[in-house]
C-alpha cells in the first residue's frame, strides 16, 4: 500500500495544544534556531555543540551547494493518516502543499539498504520514494531507534529562510 505523498508534506505535532497551533499559524513552521532562547535549543546546542550543522554537511549540503542557514524544519512525505497501527495515527498534524516549499532549499532524505540518501525535492523523487516506501517498509523501519524515529524513513529538510508558512486550512485534529 502507498503512503508517501508527491503532492504534501506532514509535520505531526507530538506536542499538540492551541498555543502551539496559534504559534504555528502566526509565525509558520521554523527552524530551531529561530529561537536562540528557547530551552530546548539550548539543551540541544549545550549538549551536542554543532549537531544541526553537522546534520546538514551529511544529509544538504551536498544536494543544496549552501552553506549552512539554520536548524532546519523536518517534515516527511509519509501519511501516517494511512497507518493506524503508529502512534502518529491520530495526532495533530500541519499538512503542507509541496508548492509552499522552495526546492533550492530542501532535500528529501532516507536510509535504503544501510545507506543515506539525499536528493533534490522534486514530484519525481517523491513518486519513487513512494515506490520505494510501502507501508510495509515505514513500518518495519519507522520507530527502529526510539532516540530519532524518522531517522531511516523518507523525510524532507527544509532551510528556506523564515521556515514554512501555514495556513489555519493545513492543520489537521483527529
Amino acid at each position: 500500500m502507498n503512503v508517501c505523498s508527491s503532492d504534501f508534506l506532514y509535520h505531526a505535532l507530538l506536542n499538540s495544544g492551541d498555543e502551539i497551533i496559534f504559534s504555528i499559524l502566526e509565525q509558520g513552521l521554523r527552524p530551531l534556531s529561530d529561537f536562540p532562547g528557547d530551552k530546548r535549543w539550548e539543551q540541544i546546542y549545550n549538549k551536542m555543540p554543532g549537531f544541526f550543522e553537522n546534520l546538514y554537511e551529511e544529509i544538504a549540503r551536498p544536494v543544496l551547494q549552501k552553506p549552512y542557514l539554520n536548524s532546519g524544519v523536518f517534515v516527511s512525505p509519509i501519511d501516517f493518516r494511512r497507518l493506524p497501527q503508529t502512534p502518529l495515527y491520530e495526532k495533530t498534524r500541519v499538512k503542507i502543499p509541496l508548492a509552499r516549499i522552495n526546492a533550492e532549499y530542501a532535500c528529501l532524505t532516507y536510509v535504503w539498504e544501510g545507506e543515506r540518501v539525499s536528493l533534490p525535492l522534486t514530484r519525481e523523487n517523491l513518486r519513487e520514494t513512494a515506490r520505494l516506501w510501502t507501508a510495509d517498509k515505514v513500518l518495519e523501519w519507522f520507530g527502529r531507534d526510539q532516540s530519532k524515529i524518522f531517522y531511516y524513513v523518507p523525510q524532507v529538510a527544509v532551510y528556506q529562510p523564515g521556515g514554512i508558512p501555514v495556513k489555519a486550512a493545513d492543520i489537521e485534529r483527529f
